[in-house]
């Protein structure tokens, strides 16, 4: 379908879709997709449009502007906006990119996750080709009649709020073993039955507490010290299952001195007691 949208020209397409009462409240659904070709009249400001837009920059600039904050996006960059929040975006020149509107389930908190990692609505990432190519499936689905039903187009659209959560991870690994956050998770790993801190790990690393801490959970999604309760309760579970070790020497191999503190954090994580945890079938 070609779009006739002020601004667009020859060439962009534009697609929409209907979901159904039952996939707004149980899957991720689609409200517009297209494929813009655009010159400088290309402008949109809406107080709220039900969704959020996934957008890749092929050719040109976008300029994005939410929550008094204003961002640029280039070539090979990923826009991901919260439209239901006043927002405007416009192109600067002739610009070309591909795009998405979605919502559903917990979409929102995908978003809070990445806009924190990322610092932002828009940003690099090690997935963008990933997700600019989940993206033109769809509209090119669109574009031939053969868009997926519900259950299958909500897998899809998964995939690429995934792929855009999954991006400051992917980066932290491309980075390889010198990276300072492989780095931490090492230590943490060889450390963990030990009385370590977040001084130690961050030590480890030759970083402060707080640079560490706000670089390792942009990377992590979660901070340094729920990775270290996360270790040492996995491998109390473990110890649980393949073990006959009292709880109390369980507790202290993982780097509990106090057994009611471990239980109180087994149990607050996992749902269950150590006792009943051991016990329970698998």
């Amino acid at each position: 379908m070609l779009g006739q949208e002020r601004g667009t020209c020859s060439g962009s397409d534009l697609y929409f879709q209907t979901p159904s009462v039952s996939a707004q409240h149980l899957l991720y659904y689609m409200t517009s997709c297209g494929y813009y070709y655009t010159d400088y009249d290309y402008r949109i400001e809406r107080q709220d449009y039900f969704s959020y837009l996934v957008c890749y920059i092929s050719e040109g600039r976008l300029s994005v502007t939410s929550g008094g904050r204003t961002m640029v996006a280039v070539p090979g960059q990923i826009v991901f906006l919260n439209c239901h929040e006043p927002h405007e975006y416009h192109t600067i020149g002739n610009s070309e990119f591909v795009w998405i509107h979605l919502d559903g389930v917990n979409t929102g908190d995908f978003f809070k996750q990445v806009e924190q990692q990322q610092e932002g609505f828009v940003f690099d990432t090690p997935c963008a080709n990933e997700i600019k190519d989940r993206i033109y499936e769809i509209v090119f689905a669109c574009r031939n009649d053969q868009l997926p039903g519900e259950t299958r187009l909500s897998h899809k659209l998964n995939g690429i709020l995934t792929a855009l959560l999954d991006g400051a991870g992917e980066r932290e690994e491309r980075q390889g073993a010198d990276s300072p956050i492989v780095t931490a998770i090492q230590f943490i790993r060889d450390h963990y039955s030990q009385q370590i801190s977040l001084i130690d790990v961050a030590s480890s690393v030759n970083m402060s507490q707080y640079h560490f801490s706000r670089l390792f959970k942009k990377a992590c999604g979660y901070s340094p010290h729920e990775y270290l309760i996360l270790t040492r309760l996995n491998r109390a579970k473990h110890l649980l299952k393949t073990t006959e070790l009292p709880i109390k020497t369980i507790a202290q191999s993982v780097g509990y001195q106090n057994v009611t503190t471990f239980t109180n954090a087994f149990t607050g994580r996992v749902g269950l007691s150590p006792t009943l945890f051991r016990k329970y079938p698998i």
